[in-house]
């Protein structure tokens, strides 16, 4: 017997009786190096293979902050790199200004995320009232979400590591609390995107720490992969669980812990769900 014929019945039953977005989405990420991890690979394929149709675009700049993108807002510098994805094809954008990738579709998501480095001290999201207000003078229609990234391995070099005390779970349950706060504090904030906890749920399988490629940027294939999932259920609320398409490189065994490891982290945004094998998703059990 076909070892993930129960996987493939599963993610037939889950698709047939979940409802389709009626419109088009079309998300926007504000972002940085991952935001590109998150969405830039895998995203887009993932909808496509649900039946849903989506635009996704992703404006970047490397390690940039909520403090750097509101001074963008405010003079509309050209200092972006714009990538949008549209029936599988990308196209490049370089340099682009804020108010040109904002008109440049009917934005129905547009997301907003601190640079790592500062993600878990609530003190530096002190401009996120202004650049709000500020992208909402361009997009009044486009729901807002917060995407909350992920911790970095636990032997990363990273400079900004320390502020955490070298700690990945120290970190985590930092960028997590921030997370809440800015939810709580900013309530044009719509939607959280739990990318970080997905990421630390793959970490608590049989994965382990190795969803980075460097000590912090993600992984290239099961890493963006558990990325992208979460982004899916979060935009979509289809259960990620019931994705078929996965990258090339990700065997099916890797491909059902992410899909698990999103599924939760959407289901349970502010905490590690510790997870390895559900018997009959994925097994023959």
């Amino acid at each position: 017997m076909n070892r993930f014929l129960p996987a493939a019945l599963f993610s037939l039953l889950i698709l047939s009786c979940t409802p389709r977005p009626s419109e088009p989405i079309r998300v926007l990420a504000v972002g940085n190096s991952f935001s590109m991890d998150a969405i830039e690979q895998n995203l887009w394929e993932i909808a496509n293979s649900a039946g849903v149709d989506m635009v996704v675009g992703n404006l970047y700049i490397g390690g940039c902050s909520l403090e750097r993108h509101l001074e963008n807002l405010r003079t509309d510098a050209p200092a972006y790199r714009y990538r949008k994805i549209v029936g599988g094809v990308m196209t490049e954008t370089e340099p682009c200004r804020l108010s040109e990738a904002f008109g440049d579709e009917k934005w129905t998501n547009v997301s907003l995320q601190q640079v790592s480095g500062l993600s878990g001290e609530y003190e530096s999201y002190d401009t996120v009232p202004e650049v709000i207000r500020l992208v909402r003078e361009y997009v009044p229609g486009a729901k807002l979400m917060w995407h909350s990234t992920w911790a970095y391995q636990g032997d990363s070099d990273h400079g900004d590591f320390p502020r955490y005390g070298s700690d990945q779970m120290t970190m985590y349950r930092a960028i997590i609390s921030a997370g809440k706060r800015v939810m709580a504090d900013n309530k044009a904030l719509k939607v959280f995107i739990p990318a970080g906890t997905a990421v630390q749920n793959a970490r608590a399988s049989s994965l382990g720490d190795s969803l980075t490629r460097d000590g912090y940027h993600l992984e290239l294939t099961y890493g963006r992969y558990t990325a992208a999932l979460t982004w899916f259920e979060s935009l979509t609320g289809i259960d990620s669980r019931a994705v078929t398409w996965k990258p090339e490189d990700v065997t099916e065994d890797v491909a059902v812990i992410c899909r698990v490891c999103a599924h939760n982290a959407a289901q349970n945004p502010f905490d590690v769900t510790v997870w390895d094998q559900i018997p009959g998703i994925g097994t023959n059990e």
